[in-house]
């Protein structure tokens, strides 16, 4: 689907002014980010890999926020230029993908005064473009210091019948062997039903709501879909600096490493394992009851996993499934998660925008696309 592109009415941020999030980054408020999770983490001292297709390193937003990272396409960058800078095939891309998941995890406040939500952390970016590119990508982060692997893209699985391509799934396992946290997303595809890499086991993987806390319409429906974040009107960066408007499930898969680099910085003794489980035990049920092929086990809430009390044998799906790939007993005895409320409050978008994702060459469904808009106005309300 062609992206529409308009100019947006906010301008930059003066020197002088304090840093907080713009109004399209509605879901600080939605999330009590600044009064309730940033005192308790901002994510120092966790590096999160962007595979993806690297990230504009001299934007302020970003400049002092990306490590050199690597080009698993072969054309010898370090990452920190995102090479997407025309559509695809399909009609899709072009404004810099990468540069607007890496925004979302760690853009600092300056230049247009846009924050991520785990500011303090740092990204590794990664150019990867074709199925085995990601592979590589993941690999090569899991052994330079990534702590969590950011993938905002899904792509149909062969025809085999196996659940992920054995190259892919082989990074994954080195990746969680490693005690890295692999997160990606479920599609932008609903006519779809399997994709990879969210379907491989051993992921967390993402699906969409919007400004009202319910599905996105465009969520791929799969059974491996395991959480859900915001996904839909989400302000970001693209690749020349200026804020654009995305909808996807790879605007959804970023915020959540953002999330779990928050986590891992609040308890950096944690394995990666029990990272997950804590993501997972204190999400929010927001679609059907229980657990559905959308939202998973609903929506990720970053203050409940950097506070809550989780029980050591509370459900942890993710690695049960990894543990059944490989034919290994879960460690411990599953119980059911908790569930609580804190109260958090929504801003609500005034209308979500039904937007398909950015599409990478010869993959046939790629997770996030982005259009520029005119701010649009919100109405208030809680997220019971």
């Amino acid at each position: 689907m062609l992206c529409a592109v308009v100019p947006m009415v906010f301008g930059p941020v003066t020197a002088s002014a304090s840093p907080a999030p713009r109004p399209e980054e509605w879901w600080f408020t939605t999330w009590s980010v600044q009064p309730k999770v940033w005192p308790v983490s901002r994510g120092a001292g966790v590096t999160v890999a962007v595979v993806d297709s690297g990230a504009n390193g001299r934007l302020p937003e970003l400049a002092d926020r990306l490590l050199p990272g690597w080009d698993a396409t072969g054309n010898g960058t370090d990452g920190r230029t995102d090479v997407d800078i025309e559509k695809d095939m399909f009609d899709k891309g072009g404004f810099g993908h990468g540069s607007g998941m890496a925004a979302l995890i760690v853009a600092n406040g300056s230049g247009t005064g846009m924050l991520g939500l785990a500011p303090d952390t740092k990204v590794l970016p990664v150019v990867a473009r074709v199925s085995i590119d990601y592979a590589k990508g993941i690999t090569w982060s899991a052994d330079h210091g990534a702590k969590v692997i950011n993938v905002s893209a899904a792509w149909r699985r062969g025809p085999d019948g196996n659940p992920c391509s054995p190259d892919l799934q082989r990074a994954i396992d080195h990746a969680l062997e490693r005690d890295v946290v692999v997160v990606a997303g479920s599609g932008n595809s609903p006519e779809e039903r399997f994709m990879e890499p969210g379907g491989c086991p051993g992921v967390l993987t993402v699906g969409a709501v919007d400004g009202d806390l319910k599905p996105w319409a465009n969520t791929t429906r799969q059974p491996s879909v395991d959480v859900a974040a915001p996904g839909v009107h989400i302000g970001t960066l693209d690749r020349k600096g200026k804020m654009i408007r995305a909808s996807g499930t790879s605007a959804s898969t970023a915020l959540t490493s953002a999330v779990v680099a928050l986590v891992r910085a609040k308890f950096p003794s944690m394995s990666a394992r029990e990272v997950v489980q804590r993501i997972v035990a204190t999400a929010k049920d927001v679609g059907p009851s229980g657990k559905d092929e959308q939202t998973g086990y609903g929506l990720v809430m970053p203050y409940r996993a950097l506070t809550a009390d989780v029980p050591k044998n509370a459900a942890n799906p993710v690695y049960a499934e990894w543990d059944r790939h490989h034919g290994q007993a879960p460690p411990v005895k599953q119980a059911a998660r908790p569930v609580g409320d804190d109260g958090t409050s929504a801003v609500l978008s005034a209308k979500a925008l039904a937007l398909t994702g950015l599409g990478i060459a010869v993959l046939l469904a790629i997770v996030g696309t982005a259009v520029v808009v005119v701010a649009r106005s919100r109405r208030q309300a809680r997220a019971r």
